[in-house]
């Protein structure tokens, strides 16, 4: 039997925590890069009070979260206080076996595009769902860090398993059982530990994935040196998405966490190994921040954004919306027919 990877990596649950940290000038403070944080700001939000994935609190400090939050608490709701229009054509959230779905109404009948959000579930409703832009909308919040996303989707039944979980909610929504066209797997901050499993072990699925400031890497023990083992499935979809055999957009602010490579760094990584330079994008204002660099070939996208405080972090979380709207679908062909 298979054995879960064991090895060193750093724990997102810090991000918003080390982007507080910058605001508040509370330098020194030591951050692991080991998965599990001893910094955190964490997510998770249940499907209903005591659910799986009911919310931690956020805490500061090196003490453990706490476990005991209101239910009724979402940490990412109120650190990043998302606007709150209403969920448009959608019905309620439907719980899964991992995670819950949104599902149009009047629901799909032929063909569907689905969208696969990690960290930030509340979030994703409340940017997307009044926009009407004809997604199924599924999200998992899994817990504390990256290592609770990719214990949640290790192995590729993990992905397979969500994927039939939706199909069975969308044939009881709708009597038919309409056929996936697009999957386009999303996530946040801490949420790419689940895409990085994805990618693992079925590389091919996803016809996009979208990185909102959510991509990090562990340093070698005793220097700055990235440890790339982990960027590995990454870089392939890069690779692969110059050629325009996928789309993969990656977003990045100016945050730098203590302990372990930001965002920018792990962005740069990826642009060297295939040989390729950011340019100047001309400050062009979303969400609050300012777009100073990016990077485009084929369906490979780099957009590096101005901050670095909580805000900034955030505000890579409120640009769901117009990267999906304006840049992914599109590209994707559109809303399917």
């Amino acid at each position: 039997m298979a054995q879960r990877p064991q090895r060193r990596w750093p724990s997102l649950a810090v991000v918003l925590a080390s982007a507080m940290a910058v605001v508040v000038a509370a330098a020194g403070r030591k951050a692991p890069a080991a998965a599990k944080a001893q910094t955190t700001a964490t997510v998770a939000a249940s499907s209903g009070p005591g659910g799986p994935g009911a919310p931690a609190a956020s805490v500061s400090g090196s003490g453990s979260p706490d476990l005991a939050a209101s239910p009724a608490t979402d940490p990412i709701e109120a650190s990043c206080s998302v606007p709150d229009q209403g969920s448009g054509s959608y019905g309620p959230w439907r719980p899964l076996p991992t995670g819950r779905v949104l599902i149009p109404n009047p629901p799909p009948r032929d063909r569907y595009d689905l969208l696969l959000h990690f960290h930030g579930a509340e979030a994703a409703r409340k940017l997307l769902a009044p926009a009407g832009l004809g997604l199924v909308i599924a999200a998992v919040d899994a817990g504390e860090g990256s290592a609770a996303y990719e214990e949640a989707f290790w192995g590729p039944q993990a992905l397979d398993g969500l994927l039939e979980a939706v199909s069975n909610e969308l044939t009881g929504a709708g009597g038919a059982r309409p056929t996936l066209r697009h999957l386009v797997v999303s996530s946040w901050s801490a949420g790419y530990g689940a895409v990085r499993q994805i990618l693992i072990h079925q590389p091919w699925r996803p016809s996009a994935v979208v990185l909102l400031d959510s991509l990090h890497a562990s340093y070698a023990p005793g220097s700055g040196a990235l440890e790339t083992e982990g960027l590995g499935p990454f870089l392939e979809l890069a690779r692969r998405a110059q050629q325009s055999q996928a789309v993969l957009l990656v977003t990045h602010s100016e945050i730098k966490p203590p302990g372990y490579a930001s965002t920018s760094e792990t962005a740069s990584y990826l642009l060297a190994q295939l040989g390729a330079q950011r340019r100047y994008a001309g400050m062009k204002p979303l969400a609050g921040v300012e777009q100073r660099t990016r990077y485009d070939q084929g369906g490979f996208h780099v957009r590096g954004y101005t901050g670095s405080s909580r805000e900034a972090h955030c505000a890579q979380l409120k640009m769901l919306l117009p990267l999906l709207r304006d840049e992914v679908l599109p590209e994707l062909g559109g809303a399917p027919p």
